[in-house]
């Protein structure tokens, strides 16, 4: 359930993409109902939207079903009690906030946070998903050796500004998408051939939305070579592959995005890659701290 319920929640930040990506936010002008009907006209865009509002409302039994089933069993582990609270807490926000998405007409911000609050109920449900694999098999977290300012430094500085940066990132891409700053500039890599932004709130948005790709995509390189030298585990070498080849794919979609002048299919593409990097890079780091060595196999006592 738990892994269902994050692959669940993936799909729907990628359907709440596509309904951005094709103008489908206002085609249900009111909420919760779509046109003031239960079940409303079988047009594209508002079945789009509405196909958003029912998935969101199958995530949302799932990630209850999860929470409970994993509050019953391991409660004597904070993360699922403390992270359950938290998990609530953003679902309850992330309904009310598709409604004043709603109300709003898909203002800029609004969208921005409803995405943001969407990656980091992912974040969490990756996190718990992990979890449940490790407790299931009978074992225990590893404990946080080293001294919490020398793990700091060695280790915590690149993947939490990898993360930071990234999250950053996919923010300021919501941006740049409802503010109609994606074609601010007509060339990729350069803006109108020069080096820096010319200037203005739109033409600025856009420029800082491919300074933090550069600077994400360094982090990406140098997450994975430290992963390489450090903890050589395969699926977390795997995963960190995955994640880097995610990126490189995401940014020529970007240009592309530019060259093709901001086709609907390349844009839902966009954010369905920029997704895809968020959630493996997360469970990257998730495996690397909560996944003991040699985990995945069933333990004697299991067997």
């Amino acid at each position: 359930m738990a892994v269902l319920t994050v692959v669940a929640t993936y799909v729907l930040i990628v359907l709440g993409g596509t309904v951005r990506a094709t103008g489908s936010g206002t085609a249900c002008p009111d909420w919760p109902l779509c046109q003031g009907q239960l079940v409303p006209p079988a047009e594209t865009k508002v079945m789009i939207e509405y196909s958003h509002r029912l998935l969101a409302s199958v995530v949302g039994f799932l990630i209850l079903g999860t929470l409970f089933w994993g509050w019953r069993t391991y409660r004597e582990h904070r993360l699922f009690t403390g992270g359950a609270v938290a998990v609530v807490l953003l679902l309850a926000g992330q309904v009310i906030l598709g409604g004043i998405t709603v109300k709003t007409e898909t203002a800029a911000s609004v969208v921005a946070l409803h995405l943001a609050i969407a990656l980091t109920l992912l974040t969490l449900l990756i996190v718990i998903a992990l979890a449940t694999f490790v407790l299931e098999s009978g074992r225990t977290f590893p404990a946080v050796t080293g001294g919490v300012g020398g793990l700091a430094r060695r280790f915590w500085a690149l993947p939490i500004s990898l993360l930071g940066v990234t999250f950053a990132l996919i923010i300021v891409g919501a941006f740049v998408s409802q503010t109609g700053a994606g074609l601010v500039y007509p060339d990729w890599p350069l803006f109108n051939g020069k080096l820096v932004s010319a200037g203005g709130r739109l033409a600025d948005l856009h420029y800082a939305h491919r300074m933090l790709a550069a600077i994400a995509g360094v982090l990406v390189i140098g997450f994975a070579w430290q992963i390489w030298d450090e903890d050589r585990r395969p699926l977390l070498v795997v995963a960190t592959g995955l994640a880097l080849l995610l990126f490189i794919a995401q940014a020529l979609v970007g240009a592309a995005n530019i060259w093709l002048e901001l086709t609907t299919s390349v844009r839902i593409l966009h954010l369905a890659l920029a997704s895809a990097v968020w959630a493996v890079l997360v469970f990257a780091l998730a495996y690397r701290h909560l996944v003991p060595p040699g985990h995945l196999s069933i333990p004697e006592s299991h067997a």
